[in-house]
C-alpha cells in the first residue's frame, strides 16, 4: 500500500509540469490560429540589382550531393553572379570520385577538402569562408533539392533591407511517406515550420535552420563565423545575430525539399543531436538571453522556449514509468464511469502537443495522417523522450557529444550501384 501511495504522489507531482507544457503548446497552437502566415511578396528584381551569391554544400560521404548541385546549376539566376562550393569532408573514395568527376565537368562548381573533420559541419563552413566570393551565402544540406526559382526568391529580402542578416525558407520533404518514422520525423518539422516559426517571425525570433536558407557574408564575418564548438551551430549563430539587432526573415511560402530520417536509429540520432545542441546554447548563453538589453521581452521568451524545450523529456520519461507502475501497484477496485471521465479529462489537459501537431499537419494538407501521428507519439515518442533525456542531462552537465551524420536514403542506391560497378571492373 505504501509503495502505491508513494508512486501516486510522485506521478501526480510530475503531472504538474506536464500540464504546464501542455498548456504552453495549447497557447502556441491557438496563437498560430490567429496570426497570418508570413507570406513574403516577391518583388521583381532586375538582374543587375541581384547580389552575388555563393552556394555552399557541406558533404560527408553523401554522393546524393550531386543531385543537389545539379538542381543549383539550374537556378534562373545570372550565371556570372553565383558559384557553388562543395565542402567535402568525405572519407569514402567512391563518393570522392563521383564528386570530382562531376565538378571536373562544371567550371562553376568547386570542391574544397581540408583533410579532416575538425569542427564537423561548422568547421568545414569556416574553412571555406575565406574562399567564398559571394556577398550572400546560400546553404544546402546534401539531400536538398531546390527548385529553379528558389535562389532568386530567397535573396529578395537582402536586396530590400540591408539590416536583414538571415533568410529562411520552409522545409518540405522528399521521403515523408516512406514509413511511420519518416512521417513522425516530418511531422515534428511541420509543427515547427507551420506553428513555431510564424510566431517567431512576428517577434523577430527566427532561428536559422542551417539549410534551405541564406546569410549575409559580411555579417557572418563580423559575428566571428560559425561556432565550431556547437553541434547546432545554426541556432547558436541565430542567438548571436538577433542579440546584435539584425533582422531574420522567414518565408513560409517558399519551400525547399530535403530528407527526413527513415530508420529509428537515424531519427533518434538526429533528435538527440538537436536536444543536446539546443540545451547547450541555453547553458552557455542564458545570461545574454535573460539580461541583454538588445532583446525585447518577447524575443527573450521565444528564444528561451526554443532552447529549453527539451527539459520536458526527463519529465515525460518519469511520468511514463510511474504511470506504468501505477497500473501494477494500484489495489483492485470496481471500474466506475467516473474513471473514464477522469481519464478523458486528464488526456485533454495533457494533449497540447497533439493539438499543436494537428494544427501543423492540417496546414500542410496532411490531416489524414492524424492517427499515425497519435500512434507514433505514444510509441516512438516515448523512446525519443528517453534518448532526449540522456542528451539533455549530458548538455546540462557539460559532457561531450560528437556530430553523427544522419544517413541519407538516396545515398543507399547510389553507393550500391557504384560499388557493384567498380567491383565488376576490378574482376
Amino acid at each position: 500500500m505504501e509503495a502505491y501511495l508513494i508512486n501516486l504522489a510522485i506521478y501526480q507531482a510530475l503531472l504538474l509540469p506536464i500540464i504546464f507544457f501542455s498548456i504552453l503548446y495549447y497557447v502556441l497552437g491557438f496563437t498560430t490560429l490567429f496570426i497570418s502566415m508570413p507570406r513574403y511578396r516577391f518583388p521583381k528584381i532586375r538582374d543587375e540589382d541581384l547580389p552575388s551569391v555563393t552556394v555552399q554544400i557541406p558533404v560527408y560521404n553523401d554522393p546524393v550531393a550531386i543531385r543537389c548541385v545539379k538542381k543549383c546549376l539550374q537556378f534562373n539566376y545570372p550565371k556570372n553572379k553565383y558559384d557553388i562550393i562543395m565542402a567535402d569532408d568525405s572519407t569514402d573514395e567512391i563518393t570522392k570520385n563521383i564528386i570530382d568527376d562531376f565538378a571536373g565537368r562544371h567550371a562553376s562548381v568547386r570542391v574544397v577538402r581540408r583533410g579532416g573533420r575538425k569542427g564537423y559541419k561548422p568547421g568545414a563552413l569556416n574553412y571555406i569562408l575565406p574562399q567564398t566570393k559571394g556577398d550572400i551565402i546560400c546553404l544546402f544540406d546534401s539531400d536538398f533539392v531546390p527548385k529553379k526559382n528558389f535562389l532568386r526568391k530567397l535573396v529578395a529580402p537582402f536586396v530590400q533591407d540591408e539590416n536583414v542578416a538571415v533568410v529562411q525558407s520552409r522545409m518540405s520533404f522528399t521521403n515523408y511517406n516512406t514509413n511511420i518514422i519518416s512521417k513522425f520525423a516530418g511531422t515534428l518539422l511541420i509543427m515547427y515550420h507551420n506553428c513555431i516559426m510564424p510566431i517567431g517571425s512576428k517577434l523577430n525570433a527566427i532561428f536559422f535552420c542551417g539549410t534551405g536558407g541564406a546569410i549575409r557574408k559580411d555579417i557572418l564575418l563580423k559575428a566571428g563565423g560559425w561556432n565550431d564548438k556547437s553541434i547546432t551551430e545554426d541556432a547558436d549563430l541565430s542567438v548571436v545575430l538577433l542579440e546584435k539587432g539584425y533582422k531574420h526573415v522567414y518565408m513560409h511560402n517558399l519551400t525547399c525539399a530535403g530528407e527526413v530520417p527513415f530508420t529509428l536509429k537515424s531519427f533518434l540520432v538526429q533528435q538527440t543531436r538537436w536536444a543536446y545542441g539546443m540545451t547547450r546554447i541555453f547553458v552557455e548563453r542564458w545570461k545574454t538571453i535573460f539580461f541583454s538589453k538588445n532583446f525585447t521581452l518577447s524575443q527573450k521568451g521565444m528564444i528561451t522556449y526554443i532552447t529549453t524545450g527539451y527539459v520536458v523529456a526527463p519529465i515525460v520519461v518519469l511520468v511514463a514509468i510511474t504511470g506504468q507502475l501505477g497500473w501494477i501497484l494500484t489495489p483492485p477496485k470496481p471500474f466506475l464511469i467516473s474513471d473514464i471521465l477522469n481519464f478523458m479529462l486528464m488526456f485533454a489537459y495533457t494533449s497540447g502537443f497533439i493539438f499543436l501537431g494537428v494544427i501543423g499537419i492540417k496546414r500542410d494538407g496532411k490531416i489524414g495522417d492524424f492517427f499515425k501521428l497519435l500512434l507514433a507519439a505514444f510509441t516512438i515518442g516515448i523512446v525519443l523522450a528517453f534518448t532526449n533525456m540522456i542528451a539533455f542531462f549530458k548538455a546540462v552537465l557539460g559532457m561531450k557529444s560528437g556530430w553523427i551524420r544522419t544517413p541519407k536514403m538516396a545515398n543507399l542506391s547510389i553507393l550500391q550501384f557504384f560499388r557493384k560497378l567498380f567491383g565488376r571492373q576490378e574482376k
